[in-house]
């Protein structure tokens, strides 16, 4: 008689795929990092502003396919691509929905658009349907 075990094996998992071949935050995460980690990487207040960018913002690629974090997520976003500290460090650092330019600009470029926030809308540029804010000096 085999014993029972609550946990999975490997044999259980053996030839099986994944069932989210393709998850859009995995690869907007990883726009993030290519287009601005060495940048925030290197000063703190580009996080901020990316923190800013993420917290209940609205993104989606080409494919429709959309991504939208938490403050708490988008806390924890910025400490990955930071490669530094937690969610908790970013968390309300800055106003949530406030697109900055050179990450707005830099993401659509890769292929990524955003809608800021219904709560927001009174400051936002109404042509661009963004919040836009000028970068860090």
């Amino acid at each position: 008689m085999e014993p029972v075990t609550m946990f999975f094996t490997r044999g259980d998992f053996a030839g099986v795929a994944s069932a989210r071949v393709h998850w859009p935050a995995k690869q907007f995460e990883a726009v993030l990092d290519r287009l601005f980690g060495e940048q925030i990487r290197a000063d703190g207040a580009f996080g901020v502003d990316l923190w800013c960018a993420l917290a209940g913002v609205e993104w989606r690629n080409g494919q429709g396919e959309t991504v939208c974090y938490s403050h708490r997520r988008a806390g924890d976003v910025v400490a990955w691509v930071r490669e530094d500290g937690c969610y908790f460090e970013w968390y309300a650092s800055g106003e949530p929905g406030e697109v900055a330019d050179w990450i707005g600009d830099a993401l659509r470029d890769a292929g990524w658009s955003c809608s800021a926030p219904e709560r927001d809308r009174t400051h936002m540029d109404t042509d661009a349907g963004i919040s836009r804010m000028t970068p860090h000096a």
